[in-house]
């Protein structure tokens, strides 16, 4: 089934090296307009490598970009202004999310947050990768090296949540 993403779960996939993992657990990745502005137009600016990766995803077709339509425009105006925390992407990802009854990949707390209050099912790049290595597109070194890899490169997460996460991948016991 197909997945909309915002983009931070793009950008650090692509950063660990496992954007490969959306392909292969959902087949297609939905994302808005602004969310191809902040994770490839901007990123190529910045000089961001992972720019590059997702930028050729788009290439091939299994990351498609959605145009918003006036109606979406306006309500994620609307969000944007009633909630400031919330980003134009995040806004455009959940109005898409809604429209099509598809999952949603976000990592942002707020985003998150008022997904859940439109009734979404929302995950993350952490679920992203712990669902590669159930599925068996990962090892459970794979998975750990990716995870730690994430840390190294910036990703914030709670020590006591990392610890818990790494000791779930080393005994497969949730």
């Amino acid at each position: 089934m197909p997945v909309v993403c915002n983009s931070s779960p793009l950008m650090w996939l692509s950063k660990a090296g496992r954007l490969e993992l959306l392909k292969r657990l959902y087949g297609r990745v939905l994302i808005p307009e602004e969310v191809y502005r902040e994770t490839v137009e901007k990123g190529l600016a910045e000089g961001f490598t992972d720019a590059l990766v997702v930028k050729e995803a788009v290439e091939e077709g299994w990351v498609e970009v959605s145009a918003p339509t006036e109606a979406d425009r306006e309500l994620c105006r609307r969000m944007v202004e009633r909630a400031p925390e919330i980003h134009a992407g995040e806004a455009q990802a959940i109005t898409i999310a809604r429209k099509t009854g598809l999952p949603l990949l976000m990592d942002e707390a707020s985003g998150r947050s008022l997904a859940e209050t439109f009734g979404l099912k929302v995950n993350g790049t952490v679920y992203v990768i712990l669902k590669g290595l159930d599925k068996g597109y990962l090892k459970r070194e794979e998975t750990i090296e990716t995870v730690l890899r994430l840390v190294e490169k910036g990703f914030r997460i709670e020590p006591r949540l990392l610890s818990r996460i790494l000791r779930t991948i080393e005994t497969g016991r949730g």
